[in-house]
């Protein structure tokens, strides 16, 4: 056998501390040579491989080329010497590559010298702020983007803080309340961000998606109470409650390093939340803009829209112009509709002007917010109204309780920006994020928001990018964010009545529609186009509209339900539709199990076209099998057998591989268990074998391991082999006693039995035991279910021979097979030479007696015990060795638990003899004790010179081992279209 990579037994055990024993001879000529084992530790071989040297080349070429680069830019300017004078005092501090190929080595560096030119560009950047001039330009550079940022506040803050109260609330002052309640979130996600996050140029804001849900907590509180005071407490104490919420489910998954949960939200899902939130942004607009309240019925119909027509007018027409003009400029500048939404307001004044309408008619029309009135009741103006509203004793913990299930929703829903925005605005700004630490960043900037009852807040993408392309960065301009933002949340309402409502029903139908685009539909240059549907199939599409159907007419309760029914739907649809559960099915004809050295007899029968390996089915499964397709996987079963009974190619053992299956329910597994009955009354299949492909069994609750395992294999679950090694003479008596009157299952059971007929001529004397085959068996790996097989194949036509097969390799007591008992008397062993000779026999096919005697005669006996390592891994090539007694593991050392085991009859280390390699694997004993027979490579050579037709059968042999490798090998490919065996 050669020592070519291990296939089998993955337990974990290594053999690093053995190392290489001499063997000693005991006695004369001829004796058995003992090994005496060493205890030291086997060195690991080091080899400069041609990877290393490209390795090491790439590192220094790159290295080299950053510092050609640098003294080039050495003589421009000062600040530059200094930055090449700090590099190259440590040229190469670039981390160890020694276990990485050159492509990762490349990247690793490019990313080292890449962090070491922003470093020395953040030192540039505080030297230049430590000179006056410096100071004065850098804050010269920040003062647009600082005002930028803030604008954008205060623009976004005035329709979003009228949309946070229904209209048919009746609370004085409630858009000054709402627009400080926005800017106040906005404020401390700024200055948490500050500190917090690892971005010096990200923009906070007020969570403007979570409107619908504020109106639904706002709705749910009015349905519990009705006075004013009690109304606001229990309002305020749910945006805080919400608030506290989300901040602390952000910080447990970035503290928990589990920011990636959120990926796990089915896509359509989202989606149609995104659609269903843009309808209500758009209702929102219409309620702003009129001053109504939206109702999808003729009534609210006409209050809202026909009555009021010339409020939305307006509202219309700047909508269309600054859609007609987006589209004529083909999106290119990011500023557009920020400055468009400024004009609105000097264009509305200047309309009122053409038109002759005086601001008093104007206001009284609606076309204007109502003025503040400063009563000094707790809806006034002041500033401590929005820490002022919650009152312990007014609060209806009745109505809290009724909004738990929106408030879970709002948190659900809040997660989802934080992993598309962060990765996004790194993306722009060519930043490397770290998700957990923004996770938790979020949580801080949401619980101190909530803790005085403020709103949910996060990092927004569009305004950040328009902060960061307009140079803004650093943390002194992220303050003065912080500060110009507080000077609006002071002053600001007294400017908001000033502003009319078509600019903020301007913004916020715009926003709305932008949502439902990229929901339902996909805003594209060309216009709205509903292009979503070509991203999702037609259940998923539906998915969405039901979803954002479901959102605005039911709430955001009922979409979220909708929404949890529709990807359950869409999953076993999907599951059904585009995943048949099974993967193919083939005759094991070009399969190899990993039992190289069978009989010459067993290989006659397992290589016969009518009686051997073509007469294994496999089939294999995959992906989830659960109620909606365990069916179909039933009848293709079936229909797979019934088209082999037509063509004649009836099997005798079907195999079903269940390695590529995720899970089974309970549902199917019961199916299946009905499956196995069927394929053997219906087809006459003498075996089923079940692979599981695990070693605790199916993925499934069902304990279907048990229910579709044969009764004899029960008591034997974990042995792959049909039968079990005894020792026998050659004259030692079998005396079969049969049951008396055995039942049906009992003679169905021992196919075996009865394919040996032992009344016929046989007389109790047999060089064999009959094996207990039941129709049923379970299986770890493939590779256990094909050597189980095979057994069953050579049981079926000779017992004898794989009796004869399973004892040349081992020695142990039998098992009782059920059915029948065996008494056996046992006799002296033969000696270890007739065994080595029969096992040449055997290997050698077509050699004769004196072919065998001249090849016998140049293996050298030697004696080794448990432990002893033959040799290590990378050693040199001088021998091979033939196993007589005992049993040895060959294990690769760089590998985690990769290892094959060697028994008696195998050769091993032919490889490295022919071909002149090192050894590939490392081989000790595991066995009390090992009897090896060993060719050196001088005796091989002499071989080859002096008789080279017997040489050639130890070539046949290494090519024989070799081609069956190359074919157990490709059993992991299956139903591949590459590495076919040929």
């Amino acid at each position: 056998m050669s020592e070519t990579l291990p296939l089998l037994h993955n337990n974990g055990s290594t053999a690093d501390d053995d190392a290489t024993s001499p063997p000693r001879y005991i006695g004369g000529g001829g004796g058995i040579i003992v090994n005496t084992p060493l205890q030291i530790e086997s060195p690991t071989p080091t080899i400069d491989t041609g990877s290393d040297r490209h390795r090491r080349s790439s590192v220094i070429a790159i290295a080299a080329a950053e510092a050609i680069r640098q003294d080039r830019k050495k003589s421009r300017t000062l600040y530059a010497q200094q930055d090449y004078e700090s590099f190259r005092e440590h040229p190469f501090r670039i981390p160890s590559l020694t276990s990485i190929g050159s492509l990762e080595a490349d990247v690793a560096a490019q990313e080292r010298l890449a962090d070491e030119r922003n470093k020395t560009k953040q030192e540039n950047t505080v030297d230049e702020c430590h000179s006056v001039p410096g100071i004065i330009q850098f804050v010269i550079s920040q003062i647009p983007a600082v005002i930028i940022a803030a604008g954008l506040n205060f623009m976004v803050g005035i329709p979003f803080g009228a949309s946070y109260f229904p209209t048919e609330l009746q609370l004085q002052g409630k858009e000054v309340l709402g627009f400080r309640m926005f800017l106040f979130a906005t404020m401390i996600a700024q200055l948490v961000f500050t500190f917090a996050s690892k971005f010096d140029n990200g923009i906070g804001l007020q969570m403007v998606e979570n409107v619908p849900f504020c109106l639904e907590l706002a709705r749910i509180v009015m349905s519990e109470q009705s006075d004013e005071s009690g109304t606001t407490s229990t309002l305020f104490f749910l945006f805080g409650f919400s608030s506290v919420l989300v901040g602390l489910v952000f910080y447990l998954l970035g503290r928990l390093e589990m920011g990636r949960i959120v990926y796990f939200f089915p896509s359509h899902v989202l989606v149609g939340c995104i659609g269903g939130i843009g309808v209500f942004i758009a209702i929102t607009a219409i309620e702003v803009s009129t001053n109504t309240t939206f109702s999808f019925t003729p009534q609210g119909l006409n209050d809202s829209i026909v009555s009021p027509f010339n409020l939305l007018l307006p509202v219309f027409a700047f909508e269309i112009a600054l859609r007609l003009i987006v589209h004529a400029t083909k999106g290119q500048y990011s500023l557009l509709p920020p400055v468009f939404y400024c004009l609105i307001t000097p264009v509305f004044y200047l309309s009122l002007y053409a038109f002759g309408v005086g601001i008093d008619v104007a206001e009284d029309a609606g076309y204007f917010f109502p003025p503040i009135k400063s009563t000094g009741s707790a809806m006034s103006w002041s500033l401590l109204d929005i820490f002022t509203e919650i009152h312990i004793s007014k609060i209806s913990w009745k109505a809290v309780i009724k909004a738990i299930p929106t408030m879970i929703s709002l948190t659900a829903f809040s997660l989802i920006h934080v992993p598309i925005n962060i990765p996004a605005f790194a993306i722009s700004t060519n930043t490397e994020p770290d998700m957990n630490a923004e996770m938790i960043a979020h949580g801080f900037s949401n619980f101190i928001s909530g803790m005085v009852g403020g709103l949910q807040n996060y990092m927004t993408y569009s305004n950040s990018v328009i902060y960061s392309k307009s140079n803004g960065r650093g943390k002194c301009s992220s303050l003065a964010i912080v500060l110009l933002t507080g000077f609006i949340f002071i002053y600001g309402p007294l400017l908001c009545v000033y502003v009319p409502r078509c600019m903020a029903g301007t913004l916020l139908l715009h926003v709305g529609i932008d949502l439902f685009l990229e929901g339902v539909g996909e805003y594209t240059q060309i216009g709205p186009n509903v292009e979503s549907c070509h991203d999702y199939d037609s259940l998923e599409y539906s998915g969405i509209i039901l979803i954002t159907i479901t959102m605005t007419i039911l709430g955001m309760d009922a979409a979220l339900i909708a929404g949890f029914i529709a990807a359950l739907s869409t999953y076993a649809v999907q599951s059904i539709t585009y995943q048949h559960p099974i993967k193919g099915s083939m005759c094991a004809a070009t399969l190899r199990s990993s039992a190289w050295n069978r009989s010459a007899e067993a290989q006659a029968i397992l290589l016969d076209k009518k009686k051997g390996r073509e007469r294994i089915l496999v089939i294999e499964c995959q992906g989830h099998i659960f109620f909606g397709n365990s069916t179909i996987l039933k009848e293709s079963v079936l229909e797979i057998l019934t088209e082999k009974r037509r063509s004649g190619d009836d099997p005798i053992v079907v195999i079903l591989d269940f390695t590529y299956v995720l899970a089974i329910d309970s549902s199917s597994a019961m199916t299946i268990e009905k499956l196995k009955d069927l394929i053997i009354k219906k087809f006459g299949v003498e075996v089923v074998v079940f692979v599981c492909g695990h070693e605790d069994g199916f993925r499934c609750h069902y304990d279907l391991s048990l229910k579709v395992n044969g009764d004899a294999t029960k008591k034997r679950s974990t042995n792959k082999r049909l039968v079990d090694p005894i020792d026998v003479g050659e004259d030692d008596p079998i005396i079969f006693e049969t049951c008396k009157e055995p039942t049906r299952a009992q003679a169905r059971a021992s196919v075996t039995a009865r394919a040996l007929d032992v009344s016929n001529g046989h007389s109790g004397y047999k060089n064999a035991v009959v094996a207990d085959i039941p129709n049923s068996h379970v299986c770890e790996t493939l590779d256990d279910a094909l050597i189980f097989s095979e057994d069953v194949l050579v049981a079926v036509q000779d017992a004898m021979i794989l009796q004869k097969d399973v004892d040349d390799r081992f020695r142990s007591n039998i098992l009782e097979g059920s059915g029948m008992s065996v008494q056996c008397s046992k006799t002296q062993q033969s000696s270890l030479e007739e065994i080595a000779r029969a096992f040449l026999t055997s290997l050698c096919t077509g050699a004769n007696a004196n072919e065998i005697d001249k090849l016998y005669q140049l293996l050298e006996p030697e004696k080794y015990y448990c432990n002893d390592v033959i040799w290590t891994q990378g050693d040199e090539s001088e021998s091979l060795k033939l196993i007589v007694d005992g049993s040895l593991l060959s294990l690769l050392e760089s590998e985690d638990g990769a290892r094959e085991s060697c028994y008696p009859g195998s050769i091993v280390g032919e490889l490295g003899l022919l071909n002149g390699t090192r050894r590939l694997t490392t081989l000790k004993v595991v066995s009390d004790e090992a009897v090896l027979y060993s060719l050196c490579k001088e005796k091989w050579e002499v071989l080859t010179r002096e008789d080279p037709k017997v040489a050639r059968f130890i070539d046949v042999i290494a090519i024989r081992y070799l081609s069956h490798r190359i074919q157990h090998v490709s059993n992991h490919n299956l139903f591949g279209k590459r590495s076919l065996p040929v």
